[in-house]
């Protein structure tokens, strides 16, 4: 099972709150969620997943290198691609 840490997170309210976990628990590739990390079933996530895995750590500011792990061949063209809004957070200054 892989861990990604949620300790960053700094919610507004309660409702900021309760809104992540149900947002993370809707995701299937997420098994549980709990005061510290999202618990992901496997390495190789679909599509749908990683993209709303992406949303909800950029939408939470959590460190969004963390998911480099979930590089693929398959998936590289779009997901590592520079011209993503998210490539600075997940990849650094990697091309």
């Amino acid at each position: 099972m892989i861990k990604i840490d949620t300790a960053p997170i700094r919610y507004f309210s309660q409702l900021d709150e309760r809104s992540f976990f149900s947002w993370a628990q809707q995701i299937p590739c997420v098994k549980s969620v709990d005061r510290g990390y999202l618990h992901i079933r496997s390495r190789v996530v679909s599509k749908a997943d990683l993209w709303d895995l992406i949303a909800i750590m950029h939408r939470y500011r959590l460190p969004m290198a963390q998911l480099q792990q979930f590089l693929t061949k398959r998936n590289r063209h779009w997901f590592a691609d520079p011209k993503m809004y998210w490539h600075r957070e997940v990849f650094g200054n990697q091309k």
